[in-house]
């Protein structure tokens, strides 16, 4: 896992900051091929439980199912431009695998709407902007309703941003908007008793900014705010507000809960995972007896 933990601090992240220090443990970790297979095991029983008995796997997708006509994908834990160990053995979502449900249940004439139901802290920034274009350019095409069931936070904020409507439990929680780079830099010789150094050519002072420094962290700060940005912005076009709405009003970082997200805007009704998937199913059969009558 080392590898993929000098992979995590090269990234920037929009996360629940929570999350990041338990990422990196994980990441640190050497996991065995028999914890792979059982943490594999143990998400697809999960997933099974999630659809209930009366679901179907939707033809072409990974991890979403439908019922009724209504396509549910799951968007679980953090987020990662690709699949790899994270997503295997922490029920992490990859955005490639995201994206290619998606893209099933819009290319799929049996599907009428779809519902992503999203329990997740974010995850890292890269790839997450294309996501959001194709759900939003989706939603226009079918019904499209995001479900928080639990975290709906930060990236997995940014993609919900995308649909109709956000429906959310009573005590689910939306919001941490912003961008995060996690950094390192070496203080202490390592177990041999060595120091990396490096020297970065002449013209090329942001190549390795310190963040110890003033103008290290002006240059880190220039890159995330600008990420940020595009997170604002997609976020206002999404809800239907405006960038100082997003600025002021949706939790300044921080996270709302249920009634208080809905009363900023962040999220249109409180109500239940259930309750959210029989109005997309009640929608599917409406289209459906209409374009019978056209028949």
């Amino acid at each position: 896992m080392t590898r993929l933990f000098q992979a995590m601090v090269a990234i920037d992240w929009a996360i629940s900051p929570d999350w990041l220090p338990l990422l990196s443990a994980i990441a640190q970790r050497n996991v065995a091929a028999p914890e792979v297979v059982a943490a594999q095991d143990w998400q697809k029983r999960d997933y099974d439980l999630m659809a209930g008995p009366t679901a179907q796997r939707l033809p072409g997708a990974h991890r979403a199912y439908a019922i009724d006509g209504v396509a549910v994908i799951p968007i679980t834990g953090p987020i990662f431009p690709r699949a790899n160990m994270m997503t295997e053995v922490s029920g992490a979502t990859s955005l490639t695998t995201l994206q290619n449900d998606f893209r099933a249940a819009l290319n799929n004439p049996e599907i009428g709407a779809i519902m992503p139901v999203i329990d997740s802290p974010g995850g890292v920034v890269q790839g997450v902007s294309s996501t959001y274009d194709l759900i939003s350019v989706g939603a226009k095409r079918k019904p499209t309703v995001a479900h928080v069931a639990g975290l709906g936070c930060s990236a997995a904020y940014w993609l919900a941003s995308a649909a109709n409507e956000i429906t959310l439990e009573r005590t689910a929680m939306v919001g941490s908007i912003g961008v995060v780079a996690m950094l390192r830099k070496q203080v202490e010789p390592d177990a041999d008793g060595m120091i990396a150094v490096e020297v970065v050519s002449s013209n090329a002072p942001d190549k390795r900014p310190d963040p110890q420094s003033e103008d290290g962290v002006k240059s880190i700060l220039a890159r995330i705010d600008e990420i940020e940005g595009h997170f604002v912005n997609d976020v206002a076009r999404g809800r239907s507000t405006t960038t100082a709405k997003v600025k002021s009003d949706f939790g300044a970082g921080g996270d709302l809960i249920g009634a208080r997200a809905v009363a900023a805007g962040m999220a249109d009704r409180v109500q239940s995972q259930e309750a959210t998937l029989s109005a997309l199913r009640r929608t599917v059969a409406n289209q459906r007896k209409l374009a019978s009558l056209k028949q």
